[in-house]
């Protein structure tokens, strides 16, 4: 036979072991209300997070062309298409002394789209950079389903891309 040490029983009833049905069903109930409470809180986090990750990727398109502008000697424009949320850049070229936009291939040649819930307006529906560091002046407002928004604004020479607060915060 062999031997405990004191104060440990051995039992051997099989249904000792385990949980009870109540112990199962208040887990189970704490969980649905901490995940109930947290649910909210997530949407609007990633609401946020997605709103300023789109405004980031903007502002890092705009100074892309801004910089490649005047790397190339060439004039870029960054195109809008409101409809379907998207944007894109293209680069001039000369063809029989005449000026056309391409659109860019690689990375940065592809349609961008906003995701979801993200309402954009602008004040044109594109913007030329120009080689010698000019711009076309352009205010850019990003609003999502609860309000909040950014605006981006770039002037007319040589500055970097504004970023200010709007809506509700």
């Amino acid at each position: 036979m062999m031997m405990l040490p004191i104060g440990m029983q051995v039992t051997s009833n099989k249904y000792s072991r385990g949980f009870t049905l109540i112990e199962l069903v208040l887990v189970i109930l704490f969980i649905s209300i901490i995940t109930a409470l947290s649910t909210p809180l997530f949407r609007n986090t990633f609401s946020e997070l997605e709103l300023k990750n789109t405004t980031f990727n903007l502002s890092k398109i705009i100074n892309y062309a801004q910089e490649m502008a005047i790397i190339d000697k060439a004039s870029y424009k960054l195109n809008f298409d409101f409809d379907d949320g998207a944007y894109w850049l293209t680069k001039s070229y000369f063809v029989d002394g005449k000026q056309t936009f391409t659109t860019l291939v690689g990375k940065y040649g592809r349609k961008f789209h906003f995701p979801d819930g993200l309402v954009f307006t602008a004040s044109k529906k594109e913007i030329v950079l120009y080689p010698d560091g000019r711009s076309d002046k352009l205010e850019i407002n990003i609003v999502d389903k609860n309000g909040r928004g950014r605006s981006l604004k770039v002037a007319s020479f040589g500055s970097q891309v504004e970023m200010e607060e709007i809506g509700n915060e």
